[in-house]
Parts: C-alpha cells; sequence; structure tokens
C-alpha cells in the first residue's frame, strides 16, 4: 500500500480546481443542496414505467425463468450458485438476486424491474458522489448524475430484467471508486483499502467486465497528481488477482458456451473492418449527443458490390474529428488549459478503459454496437462536459450553455421515457428491433421471434405473415416452416400446413416435431395411413413421448387396428398421458 499520509499536492489539486470552477459559488444555495434529489426523482417517476414490463424473450428465460440455479436458495442451492455458470456467464451474485426475489414473488417480473430501477437510482447517486469528490465539484456531480440518470442510451440497462448483472456490477464498481478515493484522502487507511477490494470483488461476482477497475484506479492517481511508484503500483496487486481469476474463468465460460468468436466477420475484408473499428467510438459519441433511432441490435451491415453503407467509410474522418476537437478543446479556454487538458485526458482515459469492447477485426458478436456498453463508459463524457461548463469564464456564456444542457436535459428524459415503452414486450421490442434494421437483408430471426409471440397470442394472420418474411429472407428456415405450419392448422388451413411441414422435412429430414405436427394434419383430412407413417417415424426419435402413442392409437383405431390401438394407448398411459384412460376401459377389454 501506500505511505501513511496524504498525497503532497492532493490538496493544492483541489484547490486549483475550486480556483478555476468558483464562479459556480453565485448558483443558488438550495440548488446546490437539493439537485441530486430531484434528479433521483425525476429518474424514478420516469422509470416508474419499467415496473409493469413484462420479462423480455432476450436472456430473461436463459437467467431467470428457466434457470434451476434460482428456484433454489439451500445450501446446496448456494453453492451451486456461488459455482455454475449460466448460459456462458459466471455472475454469482446476479443470480444469488435472482433467487432472492423468485422466493418472494415467484417470477413475478414487478419485483425484477423494481429491483433494476432502485439499483439504477443507487448507481446515479454513487456518479454523484464519486465525480463531486473527484473534481471537488458540486456542479460537475449534478450534470454527471443527471445526464447518466436520465440518457436514453441507458435504458436498455434498466428496462432489460435480466441485464441486473451490468446494475449490480455498476453499483459495486462506483462504490469501490468512491471507497479508494476516501482512501486516499484518509492517508492510506487500511480499512478503507480492504473495504474498497471487497467491494470490487463484488463487482467481479456480478459481472467479469468489473476487471477494469485497476486501470482506472491509476487513471485517478495519475488525475490526482500522485507519482507512479513501485508502492503505488504494489497496492492494486490484489485488484489484478482477482481480476485475473474472474477473466480466466469468464474465458473458459464463453468457450465453453461458444460465446466467443460468435459471428466471424472476416467476410466483410481488412478494409471494411477497419471502418468497422471506427464506426464504434463514431456511434457512442453521435449517440451521447443525438440519442435517437436506438436499437436492442444494431446489425453488421450488407455488402452491396464489395461495399459497405456510406455511413461506416464516414465514421473515419468523423472519428478523426472528434479526435481534433478533443485536442483542441483545451484552447478554447485562454486562461485555463492546463485545466481542461486534464479533464479531457482523464474523461477519454475513463471512456476507453471502462467500456473494453473486444477489437471488431476479429471475431464479435451480432450487435456491431450494444447501446449498453455505454453506462458506466460515459461517465467519462459526461464528467469532461460538466467539467468544461463549470470552467467558463464568463457568466452570461455560462448561463447560455447551461439553458443548453437543460434542453438537451429535457429532451432526454422524454426519449428516455418513450425507450421505456419498448421494452413494454416482446412484440413491441421485435417490432422495434425490425423497424429500425429494415436495410438488413436477413432479419429472419427477429421475424421468426415476432411470429412466435403473434402465434401464442391467438393471431395467425399476422404470425403467417412473420414466418413467411422470415422464409423468404432464409431460406430453408426449418422453424419457420415448421411454426407457419402450425399457424396454418390452428387457422384451419391444413393442406398449407402440411405442405409447410413437407418443406421443412425436406431440408431437415431428422426434425421430429414435423413428423409429428404433419401426421396430426393428415389425420386431419383423413389420411389415415399417412398419418400413421409419421407418427411412427416420430417415436423413432423420441420413444417415450406418451402423446404421440396416444395420438397413433386414435390413427390405427380409424384404420381398424383395435389391438395396436389398445397396445398404444397402454403404452401412453404408462408414460403418463391419463387422457386416454377412457378408450382403454371402452374399447380395451
Amino acid at each position: 500500500m501506500g505511505s501513511n499520509k496524504p498525497p503532497k499536492n492532493l490538496t493544492a489539486i483541489l484547490q486549483q480546481r475550486d480556483k478555476v470552477t468558483g464562479s459556480n459559488n453565485n448558483i443558488p444555495a438550495f440548488i446546490m443542496k437539493w439537485a441530486p434529489f430531484i434528479i433521483i426523482l425525476l429518474t424514478a417517476i420516469v422509470y416508474s414505467k419499467a415496473i409493469f414490463n413484462e420479462f423480455s424473450i432476450f436472456d430473461d428465460d436463459f437467467f431467470i425463468r428457466t434457470n434451476p440455479l434460482v428456484k433454489d436458495l439451500s445450501a446446496d442451492g448456494l453453492r451451486k450458485i456461488l459455482t455454475s455458470i449460466n448460459s456462458g456467464k459466471y455472475q454469482p451474485l446476479t443470480t444469488l438476486s435472482f433467487a432472492i426475489e423468485y422466493r418472494l414473488l415467484g417470477f413475478n417480473p414487478i419485483l425484477f424491474h423494481f429491483t433494476n430501477i432502485l439499483l439504477h437510482l443507487i448507481s446515479t447517486l454513487l456518479a454523484f458522489k464519486f465525480t463531486e469528490r473527484l473534481s471537488g465539484n458540486r456542479i460537475t456531480a449534478i450534470i454527471v448524475a443527471f445526464l447518466f440518470a436520465l440518457h436514453p442510451m441507458h435504458v436498455e440497462e434498466v428496462a432489460w430484467a435480466s441485464e441486473r448483472k451490468d446494475m449490480l456490477y455498476a453499483v459495486f464498481y462506483l462504490w469501490s471508486l468512491l471507497v479508494y478515493l476516501k482512501y486516499r484522502e484518509s492517508g492510506f487507511k487500511r480499512k478503507y483499502y480492504v473495504t474498497g477490494i471487497l467491494i470490487f470483488l463484488a463487482s467481479l461476482l456480478s459481472k467479469s467486465e468489473a476487471i477494469t477497475l485497476p486501470l482506472v484506479l491509476v487513471a485517478i492517481d495519475l488525475y490526482n497528481g500522485r507519482t507512479m511508484k513501485a508502492g503505488v503500483l504494489l497496492e492494486k496487486i490484489p485488484y489484478v488477482v482477482f481480476s485475473v481469476i474472474i477473466f480466466a474463468i469468464s474465458l473458459v465460460s464463453k468457450n465453453t458456451d461458444g460465446g466467443l468468436g460468435e459471428v466471424s466477420v472476416a467476410s466483410y475484408g481488412f478494409v471494411n473492418r477497419v471502418f468497422f473499428f471506427t464506426s464504434v467510438p463514431a456511434f457512442y459519441i453521435a449517440k451521447l449527443i443525438a440519442p435517437v433511432n436506438l436499437s436492442a441490435m444494431h446489425y453488421y451491415p450488407d455488402m452491396h458490390g464489395g461495399l459497405i453503407p456510406w455511413f461506416y467509410y464516414a465514421s473515419l474522418p468523423f472519428t478523426a474529428g472528434i479526435v481534433w476537437f478533443f485536442v483542441k478543446l483545451p484552447s478554447f479556454y485562454k486562461a485555463n488549459r492546463a485545466f481542461i487538458k486534464q479533464q479531457v485526458l482523464f474523461g477519454i482515459s475513463f471512456l476507453v478503459l471502462t467500456i473494453f469492447v473486444m477489437p471488431q477485426l476479429v471475431f464479435v458478436g451480432p450487435s456491431l454496437t450494444p447501446e449498453r456498453y455505454t453506462y458506466i463508459p460515459y461517465i467519462g463524457l459526461f464528467f469532461i462536459i460538466g467539467q468544461c461548463i463549470t470552467a467558463i469564464a464568463i457568466p452570461a456564456k455560462k448561463k447560455i450553455v447551461f439553458l443548453v444542457l437543460g434542453a438537451f436535459g429535457f429532451t432526454f428524459m422524454v426519449l428516455t421515457f418513450m425507450r421505456i415503452g419498448i421494452w413494454q414486450n416482446d412484440e413491441a421490442l421485435l417490432g422495434d428491433i425490425l423497424d429500425k434494421n429494415s436495410d438488413v437483408a436477413d432479419c429472419s430471426y427477429f421475424y421468426w421471434l415476432r411470429g412466435n409471440k403473434r402465434l401464442e397470442r391467438q393471431d395467425m394472420p399476422g404470425a403467417i405473415q412473420d414466418y413467411t418474411t422470415a422464409i423468404q429472407q432464409h431460406h430453408g428456415y426449418i422453424e419457420a416452416y415448421s411454426n407457419r405450419g402450425g399457424a396454418y392448422f390452428k387457422s384451419g388451413d391444413v393442406p398449407s400446413a402440411i405442405r409447410d411441414y413437407d418443406s421443412s422435412l425436406h431440408y431437415s429430414p431428422n426434425h421430429a416435431m414435423s413428423y409429428y405436427n404433419r401426421g396430426a394434419g393428415k389425420a386431419t383430412i383423413g389420411d389415415f395411413a399417412g398419418a400413421l407413417t409419421d407418427y411412427t417415424r416420430f417415436l423413432q426419435y423420441r420413444p417415450n413421448d406418451p402423446n404421440a402413442y396416444g395420438d397413433r392409437g386414435m390413427v390405427r383405431l380409424a384404420l381398424k387396428d383395435s389391438g395396436g390401438a389398445c397396445e398404444d394407448w397402454k403404452k401412453a398411459v404408462s408414460l403418463g398421458n391419463g387422457t386416454v384412460t377412457q378408450f382403454l376401459q371402452q374399447i380395451c377389454k
């Protein structure tokens, strides 16, 4: 650990920052005092809409509803939570939070969403406390907290129940940073050092992305003028050790689950991949200022003649322009250039270190620029904004900037409130994804998903339309053919249903459910011999299906094979199908 006295120049640095931002003292005291609480209240009101959202089709099944770990809070269940990997993720504290909620209210989404909102409010308060203590500037902290709490890019994190991992990791991450600052200011008291490490470990056990924290600690030290001596670096060793362990577990988890390299972009060519790389910072900076056209999925683009859409190529000069702007930003301040340079360097470092995006030149996930990646990283940019505003020397200019910021803030609140509604149910979310990716040639998976949701609520025309679009975009989509067959069957168009099952089996001769469903279709139109063949084929794949034995028994009875029918019904009853008991009693003497 460091020496047992405060850093030599920390007090001087804070005094210099107070001098630079001293013009904020003309802001009414009641605003300075109550602004954080007003922000919390506004955020709670805006996000209260999310409490009544349903679970999402994305990940909420894997991590919550069908996760066996969530249903067991016994001693053995806790052991499994701490030692298990679920869907390629090691996040025991997150799973534990789900298990506690399940114990309280079962799978009622209200509690899950309420908890996420509560965690977002806590993160907002921690972001305020952290930036206030770091900068010594309450106005900067208010600006950071306001933007953090109500920026539309953060809706995905809060409104998506299974993103609890980001909510928990953020709370512990920011809390650990805050305790580290207390550790430094206290003269390096051991209790703050140990507490900070334990809180950091909790962040790691919520989500592995917390491994970036040791690097952020170094950035904080440099920002506050701490010399990088051996002792300063040695005090980070426990943080690094825990990070390495969790990172190793994360790699094994992803490899086991097939998470790494989900999508290869090698087919785009090296040059296009370079523009994918530059499009990432361009996207996040652009959405910081203009958070419109947001989507839960930002697909990789289609190529036309070896070219990708023009805005990816434009991202290179745009990114270069961003770099130029940040380099030149200090020169806009005649008296405070060194101060602004320091804020820009720290803010950008915080952004880069925390966003930790996998390089787009190799393998990536299905989404090029996930919006949820900005939750903590945006604090770095918000910090620059806050410090630059408070450093404006001319009161009239500062007042104008505050008015502009207020207009942006109000707009963000409205956009956030509207965006929360997109997450109210799966059909609304899938519809939004499809609307925002209308220029992508193959969105078949999302049409298939929305078709499933429409099928669930008995909207057969809508389901058939979505399955048809999925098939048009992706020929040989077995599940789309099979499910469209089910929609046709339920709507009474049995011949069309049989044709879809034929198509499904054409592309996949071993697709068991297509045999079963085609058998039902053939039985409906009186083709009992064909139905018998299909049910028999299905039972070759699933020999212990009680319903198939019951249905085949009915077909055999129609074919006047009462002995075979009785044999099937007895098997069905032995496997748990009680619906055919009456036939055994009436027909099988």
